[in-house]
């Protein structure tokens, strides 16, 4: 028997079908009724946003990484992010940041220098001579 010519296999509890994958010409099963298998989870309309996203992200790095804060998208997701992540954490080095939402130190200057420019955050010293990065004060 073929798999396309199998609509619905019983399980042992008599409740659950097999679904195949969306995609012509594939054969493989999906889980829990999704309509793409492993294979052509990419085509999924959200996976394909997210991954639109993510791009969009990628392509304002790479800007901010050639153009500097001018480049910076004030309300994009990585400035968001940043602040989200002040927000969260509390103040942090310049090093830190970096590591902690693993961006290149030249592109998270660039953030920084733009959100700094807008009176979201403030900088700071450390005793050793570090910038720290701080939500501005609300005021």
């Amino acid at each position: 028997m073929f798999p396309r010519a199998i609509e619905h296999l019983m399980f042992k509890n008599g409740s659950a079908t097999t679904r195949f994958c969306d995609i012509s010409g594939c054969t493989q099963t999906t889980r829990e009724g999704k309509p793409f298998c492993p294979d052509h989870v990419e085509r999924h309309p959200y996976v394909q946003s997210i991954l639109s996203t993510l791009a969009e992200r990628e392509d304002e790095e790479e800007k901010v990484r050639q153009r500097g804060p001018k480049a910076v998208n004030p309300t994009g997701l990585t400035a968001k992010e940043l602040v989200l992540h002040l927000s969260l954490h509390g103040a942090r080095t310049v090093e830190r940041l970096s590591r902690e939402l693993q961006l290149d130190s030249k592109v998270l200057d660039g953030y920084v220098g733009a959100l700094v420019r807008r009176g979201v955050v403030a900088l700071g010293r450390t005793n050793r001579g570090s910038t720290v990065v701080r939500l501005a004060r609300a005021g």
